[in-house]
């Protein structure tokens, strides 16, 4: 009798250590959650190893610890542990959504998509599978698929902003700009601090051509999110193209401020003050910071040639001019470049050369030919009457009675 007593005792005890531990598996497991959403990933990870250490199948820490690792930019981890969770639960669809998520991560749009239609077949109102999924069709420009999502994710949840603001993105893309402007101003009307929603609508706007609707949009994201780089490049373009030349140029300088490693603030900045303000000294300055960073755009190249020339800086020029022909030598204007500054710097010699290089690749713009004041001290020498000769008839010159200076 005294021995079944025994028995039945350590059996209770058996029992009621298994419950203890399973407790306490639970209990690291949400004192982990606890610190993941503090965003203590180190520490979280930690409490979710002690879970599964306790419960090898308690398949919320391995989702949890999927996500942590994920976190931790260990991707390969966290696809093993959401795999590990879906083998204990293969109905899991958190787990397929958040897995979706590491493969889209990593590139694996197949691997993603599968696992996001998975979760929605076992969770056909999962609002941020839907959502996940349109931006992996968004990605690979499978737009009417991606609109359906989004459409799928207003249904569900009407009042959130993001399925609007995804929506109007995709038909931005589709250039369905005034429907996408609607879209737009439906997430904003949901959430009038989504600053995404005003800059993506201000875009729409601006190739619209409402300016000013667009120039608005841009002034409310630049309250919102004083940081955002696009908008003051955005500013900048709508100052610059109605002459607003100081407001464009303290835009563009916010931009390069914010993106100090990117070429296009610094050449734009540099365009205003080249085509606007012909404040040759300054835009030399800034598309010499656009050339440090990109010595391969034409543009920069050009302008950054004639800023020097405009200045006199002949010798400077002409090494530009010449870093232009090195850079595009079937292109006629680099040759025509050289020539233009060789005759500023009076050598006719390498100044007809050049321009006769041009002439060959088809520079054959003759108003610039008749006009350009950089040519004035060749275009009256017999060497430059007969090469335009070789190239133009009598009759076409006679139509540019100013080519030879008179």
């Amino acid at each position: 009798m005294k021995k079944k007593n025994l028995l039945f005792i350590l059996l209770g005890l058996a029992l009621n250590m298994q419950i203890l531990q399973a407790q306490s598996s639970t209990e690291y497991n949400n004192q982990g959650l606890a610190k993941f959403k503090a965003k203590d990933y180190s520490n979280a990870l930690l409490d979710f190893n002690k879970a599964i250490e306790l419960d090898a199948k308690n398949e919320k820490a391995w989702h949890n610890r999927g996500l942590t690792k994920y976190a931790l930019k260990d991707y390969k981890g966290s696809i093993q542990d959401h795999t590990k969770a879906i083998e204990l639960n293969p109905a899991y669809s958190n787990a397929y959504n958040d897995r979706g998520i590491v493969k889209y991560r990593l590139n694996d749009n197949t691997g993603a998509l599968a696992d996001y239609n998975k979760a929605i077949e076992l969770d056909a109102a999962y609002y941020t599978a839907y959502k996940n999924r349109a931006v992996l069709y968004y990605a690979e420009k499978k737009f009417d698929e991606a609109i359906k999502d989004y459409q799928k994710c207003i249904a569900l949840k009407p009042a959130d902003a993001d399925g609007y603001l995804g929506l109007g993105n995709t038909r931005n893309m589709l250039k369905d700009y005034k429907a996408a402007i609607s879209d737009f101003s439906k997430a904003i009307e949901l959430n009038p601090t989504l600053a995404a929603a005003f800059l993506n609508r201000g875009n729409a706007r601006f190739i619209l051509d409402d300016k000013e609707g667009a120039l608005s949009d841009f002034k409310k994201v630049v309250v919102l999110q004083p940081g955002n780089a696009n908008v003051y490049f955005n500013l900048g373009v709508i100052y610059a193209g109605t002459d607003k030349s100081e407001d464009a140029i303290a835009c563009f300088k916010k931009y390069n401020s914010i993106l100090p490693n990117e070429w296009n603030g610094y050449k734009l900045t540099a365009d205003v003050f080249y085509t606007q303000l012909h404040k040759y000294d300054s835009s030399e300055f800034y598309y010499n910071k656009a050339w440090q960073i990109n010595k391969n755009e034409k543009d920069i190249l050009e302008r950054y040639g004639y800023s020097l020339l405009n200045q006199k800086k002949i010798p400077e020029a002409i090494a530009m001019f010449n870093n232009q022909v090195a850079f595009l030598p079937d292109d006629p204007w680099g040759y025509y470049n050289l020539g233009a500054a060789y005759s500023v710097g009076k050598q006719p010699v390498e100044s007809l050369k050049n321009l006769n290089i041009a002439l060959d690749k088809r520079m054959v713009e003759l108003p610039l030919w008749e006009t350009d004041k950089n040519l004035n001290n060749v275009r009256m020498l017999e060497g430059f009457k007969t090469m335009l000769k070789k190239y133009f008839n009598k009759d076409i010159l006679a139509k540019y009675p100013s080519m030879f200076g008179f």
